[in-house]
């Protein structure tokens, strides 16, 4: 199944559409045949708190950023499954790196909710 018809079937059309929104703005690019390295990670997540902090950004529901990031790990998962040769290891490599920004952006979530309650 699409993971967009999952998103909508589940009603999280959109947290999907705004995160995918951010990441063909921020991360996206064509060029790249590549996942994200740790360093792209770690800015992804920095730049998220910070713009939380400053509140100049969206913040999605915890629960349901979990819950798009669910949906496209089973996908990836299949992927996994059906694909035997190292080069092609996930599948479709965009869904790995949308994949991949939705886990940042996460963290950045997690962060950035921690700090409050600590404060």
């Amino acid at each position: 199944m699409n993971i967009f018809l999952a998103c909508l079937l589940n009603g999280l059309y959109k947290d999907h559409k705004w995160l995918y929104k951010e990441y063909k703005i921020n991360c996206s690019n064509p060029k790249k045949y590549t996942e994200l390295s740790p360093k792209e990670i770690t800015i992804i997540i920095n730049y998220y708190q910070d713009k939380f902090s400053s509140g100049s950004s969206k913040k999605l529901i915890f629960k349901n950023v979990q819950k798009v990031q669910n949906i496209i790990d089973k996908r990836l998962k299949k992927y996994q499954f059906q694909t035997y040769d190292e080069f092609n290891r996930f599948g479709n490599l965009k869904e790995y790196r949308f994949y991949q920004f939705v886990v940042a952006y996460k963290k950045a979530l997690e962060s950035y909710y921690k700090s409050i309650i600590l404060d």
